[in-house]
């Protein structure tokens, strides 16, 4: 009767101790996932001009939007 007990006890104990330790893991997960998300994104400081650029004719600006056929 008592040793039936203590191994419910101990199996809750152990089921506990499994939920807290996945709870861990996935507060962790979360709190990674959270810090990279806040993370300022890449921004490009360089000094372009417009000599750089080329011009875009209105015909590459059509095949540019159109869908690309990948047959």
């Amino acid at each position: 009767m008592i040793s039936s007990i203590l191994l419910g006890v101990l199996c809750l104990i152990v089921v506990l101790a499994v939920i807290g330790a996945v709870g861990f893991v996935v507060a962790l997960k979360m709190g990674v996932i959270v810090h990279q998300a806040t993370k300022p994104t890449h921004l490009d400081t360089s000094n372009y001009t417009l000599d750089q650029g080329r011009e875009v004719r209105p015909e590459e600006e059509k095949r540019a939007r159109l869908p690309q056929d990948d047959a």
